[in-house]
């Protein structure tokens, strides 16, 4: 699974088919709240910039337009976020939930491109057409139509899915897809039982609350007051002052080959630690490396999957943990350091972000939009894996505007990735290029020592 940005993604020219969808009925409100990662991304439901994920993924042939429809109708009836809708009520955001079968997709339009750039734009606007919370259904599909190979590509309002919802949509969707093609007149479908976002949503409202004097609150706290009473911040100027925002810039790096990242694995064992540990020591030690502090705080996020039903469901399924690296001389040093801060960190993600802020009160300020983060996602382990290299499956984002950096390392079987978003500044791309060409010297460095291949199993 490639990680990417809608800036970045290349396409090959072709008719771009789209899908638009008719709901049937009405909804019914319901008394279960939305999450409050969807609170925060909802806001007051106002004009906001639109941010998506899509996953895409190429298919043999022409597209098969009826096999597409039935799938991605499939999907939204078998994942209930994508039934929901949101309307600003009394108290606040309010969902609603519409039942199975209420929403038909049908194709819309054809419209044929003979170039990457072309094509991208268009897709571009129809994404932030489609995929707007304040509108229902806030997701779209799309196929690009080819005569040798397709490509499908569906995108929703982050309200909806989180990066492990893209890999599971690729997969179904490509499972349905290929179900249809076998045998139209009676899909043999067969995808195990999946537990609801909203009822998720229901056991995250009644969480019971902390108490301000646990340990882990106080951590919590610590850390952010230690921070200046706000977020964590990339430690270096970006070129944006405290209030504004730049366009978002995006660049994608290979960090190591597959063979270099089972040898950076090894690194990491030999300290024993994970490959979390090694890449947040690698981030703070390439920081250091070109003028940065010798401790970088940051949040990273987890998934809150702990149930089997919510393993394979659609949803945003993270909460964040607060963390600081101390770097040391030595790499496999702060391998270590990162590998005990990270064990340090994992019981702080059991307190629910709003009870920290709640506890905090005026402490705390939001001074920046973005919060300095690391994200680590290991496709290699997720269901159906097997087929993202060879269908040339991505992760896609939207590009808004942004006025810090954010980091996300993905492993897939070609190796180590890195999709950096920052704001674009000729401040901040200065200090990126340094930064990525610092860590990737480091982290390829880090393989070559002595003893490394003599690890191998």
């Amino acid at each position: 699974m490639r990680v990417t940005s809608i800036t970045e993604y290349a396409p090959r020219a072709g008719t771009l088919v789209e899908f638009s969808a008719t709901v049937h009925g009405e909804p019914l409100p319901s008394p279960i709240p939305p999450s409050f990662n969807q609170r925060f991304h909802l806001g007051d439901l106002g004009e906001a910039e639109r941010v998506w994920i899509a996953g895409s993924f190429d298919v043999p042939g022409s597209l098969d337009v009826e096999a597409l429809e039935w799938a991605f109708q499939y999907l939204i009836d078998r994942h209930d976020t994508l039934r929901n809708s949101f309307v600003l009520g009394t108290p606040g955001i309010e969902r609603m939930l519409y039942g199975p079968g209420a929403i038909e997709i049908r194709q819309s339009t054809r419209s044929t491109f003979a170039s990457t750039s072309a094509l991208r734009e268009r897709l571009r606007m129809s994404l932030e057409r489609g995929c707007d919370a304040r509108r229902f259904p806030s997701y779209s599909c799309f196929g690009i139509d080819r005569p040798d190979t397709s490509t499908v590509l569906c995108a929703f309002d982050h309200a909806h899915v989180d990066a492990m919802s893209i890999a599971v949509v690729v997969d179904e969707i490509h499972t349905l897809y290929d179900a249809y093609r076998r045998c139209p007149s009676q899909p043999n479908v067969d995808l195990p039982p999946v537990g609801g976002f909203v009822e998720y949503c229901l056991l995250e409202a009644t969480e019971p609350l902390v108490d301000p004097t646990d340990e882990r609150m106080v951590r919590w706290s610590d850390f952010l007051t230690e921070c200046g009473g706000t977020t964590p911040r990339f430690p270096f100027d970006l070129g944006v002052a405290d209030g504004d925002t730049a366009v978002q810039a995006t660049t994608v790096h290979p960090l190591l080959d597959a063979a270099q990242t089972l040898a950076f694995e090894r690194v990491c064992a030999r300290s024993e630690a994970g490959m979390f540990a090694g890449v947040v020591a690698a981030i703070a030690q390439a920081c250091t490396g070109i003028g940065g502090p010798a401790h970088v705080p940051f949040l990273f996020p987890l998934h809150t999957r702990h149930r089997a039903q919510f393993s394979r469901a659609l949803g945003w399924f993270t909460t964040n943990a607060p963390m600081t690296v101390d770097v040391h001389p030595d790499l496999t040093d702060t391998i270590t350091a990162a590998h005990n801060a990270f064990r340090a960190a994992l019981p702080l993600s059991t307190v629910p972000v709003p009870q920290v802020l709640a506890n905090l009160g005026d402490a705390f300020t939001l001074s920046r939009q973005d919060v300095f983060m690391v994200s680590y996602i290991d496709y290699t382990r997720i269901e159906g894996h097997e087929h993202f290299e060879e269908s040339n499956a991505h992760h896609i984002s939207n590009a808004t505007v942004s006025d810090d950096a954010q980091f996300w390392v993905s492993r897939t079987t070609t190796g180590l990735a890195l999709r950096s978003r920052f704001p674009d500044t000729a401040t901040a791309r200065s200090v990126m290029a340094a930064f990525v060409d610092e860590l990737v010297a480091l982290m390829r460095a880090s393989t070559m020592q002595p003893g490394v291949a003599a690890l191998a199993p």
